[in-house]
C-alpha cells in the first residue's frame, strides 16, 4: 500500500496527502484494536510517544511502556504517538473511557523551548478532565523572557484547571518550579524514567572511546572545545568514535527495540563515553559504562546527575578542564554494576497513584 501511495504522490500531492492520512488512521485503529484486548478492563493510554530520531525520547517511551507492563499487566496499554493524537483527536476522545488512565511521556519538554510538545500536552490536559492524567518525569524550563513568562502563565492556567492531573518532576529544581507554578496540582519527584531500565547484561568486550556530543540548540561546546576533547581521547584510547543519540531517520513502533538495542550495544562496547546529553549520561548509567558527562546551559543534566552521583563510573564536569583527570580516574576505577533498586523506590509513587485510581 505504501508503494501505491508513493506512486500517486508523483502526480497528485493532494491525493497523496489524503491517502497517506487514511493509511495512518487505519494503522492507528489496528494498534488500538490490538491493544484493547479486554475492554471490560481498565486501560492505560500512553500518549505522546515519539517517532523522530532522538533516541533519548524513544527510550523515554520505551521505558514508560516497560514500567507499566511490569507493574500493571492486567491493564490494556494503548500507545499513541504525538502525531496520531494531533491528527485524530476526535477519534481518540471516543475510545478513552472516563475510568481509563492517561499517561504523558516524560522528558525535558515542559517549557517554551519545544512549544510544539508543550501545546500537545496542553491539549490533552484540557480535553480529558475526567481522566486521571499522570505526566511522567519531566524537567521544567521556561526561559526568562517576556515570551517565556507568557507561555508559563498559559501552561499554569491550563494545568491548574485540571484537578485530575498529577505532575512528576525528574529533578529537584523542576520539582520546586512545578510546586510553585502549579499549586492546584499534585507534584511528585522521581528520577528520569529511563533509569528504570537496566541494560548491563549481557556484558561485552570494551574497546575505545565514544563521543556523544550534541550539535543542536542545547549544545554549548565550541568547536575548539570539541577538538580538545577529541585530541585527549585520541591520546588515551586506540580508537575514538563520534556519534550522537540523534539519528537521521524516524523510529516507528516496530523499530524501537532494534534501534535502542543497537545503541546500547555500541555503548557497552566502549571503554569510555563522553557526552553533553542527559540521556547519553543515563544510557551510560544503565549499561554500567564509564562516562564523563559535561554540563549544559540549564539545570537538566546536573540535576539528573544527582540521582546517580554514587555510581563510581560516572563523572560530571562543569567544563572541559577536568577531562584529563577524569579519564585517569575512570581508567583505574573498578566500575560497579548498575542497580535500579534505588530508582524503583521513587517510582513507587507513580504506582500508588495508578493503584489509587
Amino acid at each position: 500500500m505504501i508503494k501505491a501511495i508513493k506512486k500517486v504522490a508523483s502526480y497528485n500531492k493532494y491525493i497523496y496527502k489524503l491517502l497517506s492520512k487514511s493509511y495512518h488512521f487505519y494503522k492507528l485503529k489496528q494498534v488500538v484494536k490490538d491493544s484493547l484486548i479486554d475492554r471490560n478492563n481498565k486501560s492505560i493510554f500512553l500518549l505522546l510517544e515519539q517517532e523522530h530520531g532522538n533516541l533519548g525520547d524513544i527510550a523515554l517511551g520505551h521505558a514508560r511502556k516497560k514500567f507499566l507492563q511490569d507493574y500493571f499487566p492486567e491493564y490494556n496499554l494503548v500507545g499513541i504517538t504525538e502525531r496520531e493524537y494531533n491528527d485524530y483527536t476526535k477519534y481518540i476522545k471516543k475510545i478513552v473511557k472516563s475510568t481509563d488512565i492517561i499517561t504523558l511521556i516524560g522528558g525535558g519538554s515542559l517549557g517554551d523551548q519545544y512549544l510544539e510538545h508543550e501545546n500537545s500536552r496542553r491539549s490533552i490536559i484540557k480535553e480529558f478532565r475526567d481522566n486521571k492524567i499522570i505526566s511522567f518525569p519531566q524537567s521544567m524550563y521556561f526561559s526568562n523572557t517576556v515570551k517565556g513568562k507568557q507561555e508559563q502563565e498559559i501552561s499554569r492556567d491550563i494545568y491548574s484547571a485540571n484537578k485530575n492531573l498529577i505532575l512528576v518532576a525528574r529533578d529537584k529544581v523542576s520539582y520546586k518550579l512545578m510546586k510553585n507554578t502549579f499549586k492546584s496540582n499534585k507534584v511528585i519527584l522521581t528520577p528520569d524514567i529511563v533509569l528504570y531500565l537496566n541494560e548491563t547484561i549481557p556484558k561485552m568486550n570494551r574497546s575505545g572511546a565514544l563521543a556523544l556530543i550534541r550539535s543542536d540548540v542545547e549544545g554549548v561546546l565550541s568547536n575548539d572545545e570539541k577538538e580538545k576533547i577529541f585530541t585527549l581521547l585520541k591520546v588515551n584510547y586506540k580508537t575514538v568514535n563520534k556519534t550522537d543519540t540523534v539519528i537521521n531517520r524516524d523510529v516507528p513502533r516496530h523499530k524501537v527495540n532494534e534501534e535502542l538495542s543497537d545503541l546500547f550495544e555500541m555503548i557497552k562496547k566502549s571503554e569510555l563515553i563522553i557526552t553533553d546529553r542527559l540521556h547519553g549520561m543515563v544510557f551510560a548509567a544503565i549499561t554500567s559504562t564509564p562516562c564523563i558527562v559535561l554540563s549544559n546551559y540549564n539545570h537538566k543534566i546536573k540535576s539528573q546527575y544527582e540521582w546517580i552521583m554514587d555510581l563510581n563510573y560516572i563523572k560530571f564536569l562543569d567544563d572541559i578542564n577536568g577531562i584529563e583527570h577524569a579519564i585517569d580516574y575512570l581508567k583505574n576505577a573498578d566500575a560497579m554494576d548498575y542497580n535500579n533498586e534505588y530508582a524503583k523506590n521513587y517510582y513507587q509513587q507513580i504506582i500508588n497513584e495508578i493503584v489509587g485510581s
